[in-house]
């Protein structure tokens, strides 16, 4: 009697298909991953991903952010954390928006993270 080995493989399946999560092409709300940081100008072509440079401008929800390839306006929804300067270094991770970045996560210089509510919509 020939023994499947189809069967034994069914449990491995499911399982990863369950741990894979829910796909969905339409999501609107993607969390951009931090990954190493790569030149501003770089990271605009691409339109998303996270770069590390110096502040040139601050506002109350904006910021300037410059390295050695470029500058780029970053807005954050809600206000700034404190403790953003300018010329102080910081990394930003977010996306493309509207000719400059969307912050998804802001690291300051002392090396604490600070993430934007989700309660604001889109503009």
């Amino acid at each position: 009697m020939n023994r499947s080995t189809t069967l034994p493989l069914l449990p491995a399946v499911f399982a990863a298909l369950l741990l894979s999560g829910p796909a969905d092409a339409g999501e609107r709300h993607r969390t951009i991953q931090a990954a190493s940081p790569q030149p501003v100008a770089e990271v605009l072509r691409a339109g998303s991903g996270t770069v590390s440079g110096s502040v040139a401008a601050v506002g109350v929800n904006w910021m300037t952010v410059q390295d050695d390839s470029a500058r780029m306006d970053v807005r954050m929804r809600g206000a700034l954390p404190q403790g953003i300067a300018q010329g102080a270094p910081i990394t930003v991770t977010g996306r493309a928006h509207k000719g400059g970045l969307l912050a998804s996560e802001i690291i300051l210089a002392d090396g604490s993270l600070h993430r934007p509510s989700r309660d604001h919509d889109d503009d």
